[in-house]
């Protein structure tokens, strides 16, 4: 039999387990704050996820500087990692890229030990089925534990539940304007990998590589990182909404991959799926009562897919906005829109860029990235400055050169342009992000209009 149990009100519920969410947790009770977080998962599987396992270095710098959260070490880290990689069938360029490959499961479980050490309360196996609000404010949630509903208050609601956001897809229609309830296919990256153990020593030491083959639908890529010697995470995705094949993303994959190892070679260790959003972060992540962190807000890089390092940043960013919130004594959507300014400033510009880069590579194709990078016509300092987000401006003069180089598939050379055109326009728009809400609307359809799609 199901019934209700009332349990006490706390400055700050957060839903989700994931990085997002204890680090919204953790700081959040590095601030003093009474915290509950609620998971799905059982306590000890809680921070586990199927995922390529990338970390950057200067994201978890962050927390560390703020709170002195010791930075991955021992056996959460399973690499050490220098070089992100692009390559094609017979062309790879290298760039710095500081950071790790890392065990989720053990790192995540020593952050929830950080969290529930410096005071957060932590109740797993408890399904969230029921948002309260009252007076057009959430003031709560309603989770299903051990076959009894269990409401539970506090002054603020965190969603940090990742791609499913329980929280955001259960809030009224138009309950906060910039924010979708669903993502449609077309925003959501489908994916499958597996950590494999070779017999041999593999040829990505401290790298992360991203294969862009004619094999695996544009615009996505099979990637390779690296997990320590003889370990490999090796995994492909592509859009949802482009998952029409004959074959199975399973067997698109290990078609790929065994270009590179035969079956013989390697052993599965462990094998899974995921998805994730693909796009760049709402227009607005706050609600009267609450806010969005991590992929609930869609902050995952569109071109590189990596939301580990904005998950920690966005979960701090938004304990810092909810703190001064509570402090002010004005915990609505106009009183916790500095969360949305920090959120914009960080991610909003380069992941609106970086969206406008993979528009790019899904036109071109493999073959067509290979024989841009064969001529030289787009240079290594250019292509990291598209995977970094900064690809804003290429002169008049570059452009004929390029011209030249290009001869005669000009249809590139116009694609291109529209990527530095497009990269131009979504640096001139984030740097325009309205400082309250009431220019909001203006600015969504500002950027609708220079994206060319309704976001």
């Amino acid at each position: 039999m199901i019934k209700s149990v009332l349990v006490s009100e706390y400055d700050c519920i957060v839903v989700g387990g994931g990085p997002a969410g204890v680090s919204t947790a953790y700081s959040m009770a590095k601030f003093n704050r009474k915290v509950l977080l609620v998971d799905r998962k059982s306590h000890d599987n809680i921070g586990n996820k199927t995922c390529g396992d990338a970390l950057d270095m200067a994201s978890t710098k962050i927390l560390y500087e703020a709170f002195g959260l010791e930075l991955p070490n021992g056996d959460e880290v399973s690499e050490y990692l220098k070089f992100l990689s692009v390559e094609t069938k017979d062309v790879k360029v290298s760039f710095n890229a500081p950071g790790y490959t890392v065990d989720r499961h053990i790192f995540g479980q020593r952050l929830l030990k950080e969290a529930e050490d410096a005071g957060v309360t932590v109740i797993s196996n408890a399904t969230v089925r029921e948002v309260i609000i009252e007076d057009n404010y959430v003031k709560g949630i309603k989770y299903l534990k051990n076959k009894e509903m269990h409401e539970v208050r506090a002054k603020l609601i965190a969603d940090c539940s990742g791609t499913q956001a329980v929280i955001r897809n259960k809030l009224p229609d138009n309950f906060s304007l910039g924010m979708r309830k669903k993502l449609p296919d077309e925003h959501i990256a489908i994916s499958f990998r597996e950590i494999i153990e070779l017999k041999e020593d593999h040829e990505y030491p401290q790298e992360i590589s991203l294969a862009y083959l004619e094999d695996i639908p544009p615009p996505g890529y099979l990637w390779f990182f690296t997990k320590g010697p003889k370990k490999l995470n090796v995994g492909t995705g592509w859009l949802k909404s482009e998952n029409t094949f004959d074959k199975s993303m399973k067997e698109i994959y290990k078609d790929a991959l065994h270009k590179y190892f035969s079956p013989e070679d390697y052993t599965v260790l462990t094998h899974g799926g995921g998805q994730i959003p693909i796009r760049p972060p709402y227009d607005s992540l706050t609600f009267n009562g609450g806010l969005l962190a991590g992929e609930a807000g869609c902050m995952t890089d569109p071109t590189t897919a990596e939301g580990h390092g904005p998950a920690l940043v966005s979960g701090y960013y938004a304990a810092v906005a909810m703190n001064e919130a509570l402090d002010k004594g004005d915990i609505s959507r106009e009183g916790l829109w500095n969360y949305n300014i920090e959120i914009m400033k960080h991610y909003g510009k380069i992941h609106a860029i970086s969206w406008v880069a993979l528009q790019f590579l899904r036109e071109i194709n493999g073959p067509g990235l290979e024989f841009l990078l064969k001529r030289n016509i787009i240079t290594n300092a250019e292509l990291e400055a598209i995977l970094d987000g900064d690809m804003v401006s290429v002169g008049f003069f570059t452009i004929l050169v390029k011209a030249m180089k290009i001869f005669p598939r000009f249809g590139l050379l116009l694609k291109i342009k529209k990527l530095v055109d497009g990269a131009g326009k979504m640096v001139d728009i984030y740097e325009k992000y309205p400082a309250n809400p009431d220019k909001l609307a203006d600015w969504i359809r500002l950027k609708n209009d220079a994206i060319g799609v309704e976001f």
